[in-house]
């Protein structure tokens, strides 16, 4: 039941795609207008309450977008732009969604990001740990990696709540691994890869942007370039962790962008 539930969000945004493709062709009545309007107001509400919990920054920002839109849904309403106004308010609900969807671990950026960073932990690990005699780290490693190659196949084929489970597992036991042979990630050299890989994905989203992005996303690139611009400030002041934390977000508005811009929206 609490598996089901946590789908449920994912499936809303699924379906409000279509939703919203079809409102401007049926006949729209301020009533069911109303009621949608309404709906999204609850919808938001709850987005508020859970990240009001969380400090996840992409969910924050998606609840601003929620909020922002569901305000010029609000305007139209006013002004009888009925489909306008259905429209907006299905968009709104969209963002609120996926704010949810974030807090509660389903978010696809965000999972991929996470893939990408426990991939690059993991193959620094290998080449460090080759040289280690101890046969424990080595096997716990190998199983590293095959909770890894899981994850990513979770990743691939949409699970993504199973997806950053696995990740996050394997990337404590790569980590074990690197201390059972009395290594340790080194955080600085970790941040400056993450950060630099972090450019490339950015790079790759202008030029999408720029062949077929929408104004959306170019916010979300936007976004992503803020946040990249604040992990290069935390590095500088010598705070890795936080570095890493904030390029890894930036990394996952950055695949947003990319992805929007491939759909044409």
């Amino acid at each position: 039941m609490r598996l089901r539930s946590r789908l449920l969000p994912l499936l809303a945004v699924a379906g409000l795609a279509a939703l919203a493709a079809t409102a401007a062709a049926q006949d729209v009545t301020r009533d069911r207008v109303l009621m949608a309007i309404e709906a999204t107001e609850r919808r938001i509400e709850q987005a508020g309450m859970l990240v009001s919990g969380s400090d996840n920054v992409q969910a924050r920002t998606e609840l601003d977008f929620a909020i922002d839109i569901q305000g010029r849904a609000k305007g139209a309403f006013v002004a009888a732009q009925l489909a306008v106004a259905a429209r907006l308010t299905f968009e709104a609900r969209n963002h609120a969604d996926r704010a949810i969807s974030i807090v509660r671990g389903l978010d696809p950026d965000n999972a991929l990001a996470q893939l990408e960073r426990t991939r690059e932990i993991l193959e620094r690990a290998r080449d460090r740990i080759e040289e280690c005699a101890d046969d424990r780290a080595r096997a716990m490693l190998r199983v590293a990696f095959e909770m890894q190659d899981r994850a990513e196949n979770a990743g691939r084929s949409g699970r993504y709540l199973a997806a950053l489970q696995l990740t996050m597992s394997a990337r404590e036991r790569g980590l074990k691994a690197l201390r059972l042979c009395r290594l340790q990630e080194d955080l600085q050299d970790g941040a400056e890869r993450a950060l630099h890989r972090t450019d490339e994905i950015i790079l790759r989203a202008r030029d999408a942007v720029a062949a077929q992005g929408s104004d959306f996303a170019r916010q979300v690139l936007a976004r992503a370039s803020a946040l990249q611009d604040d992990a290069y400030r935390e590095f500088r002041a010598e705070r890795f962790e936080a570095s890493l934390r904030l390029t890894t977000s930036s990394r996952a508005f950055a695949y947003r962008a990319i992805r929007i811009s491939g759909r044409g929206l």
